[in-house]
């Protein structure tokens, strides 16, 4: 499954005995490996969005949303976090 949509607003925390239990929520635009969706279509905030579909071959939709898609999304959140 890819989410497609990874922003600060997707991110939840609660505390636990064990310490910090992160949970990512909101699947709405979500999609499974295998299912059609292409880069092309604008998911999640531009700041947060990987840069390769923000690049001519993504918007066009030649550029295949991947796991390390969501990957660089979360690295984006974090620095944008601290």
């Amino acid at each position: 499954i890819y989410h497609r949509d990874v922003s600060y607003e997707n991110l939840m925390y609660y505390m636990t005995d064990e310490g910090v239990m992160g949970v990512l929520n909101n699947f709405d635009l979500a999609s499974v490996h295998g299912n059609g969706r292409s880069g092309n279509e604008r998911t999640g905030p531009i700041p947060f969005m990987a840069i390769d579909l923000l690049e001519p071959d993504g918007q066009s939709g030649r550029v295949d949303h991947t796991y390390r898609h969501d990957m660089e999304l979360f690295i984006w959140v974090f620095i944008c976090i601290c």
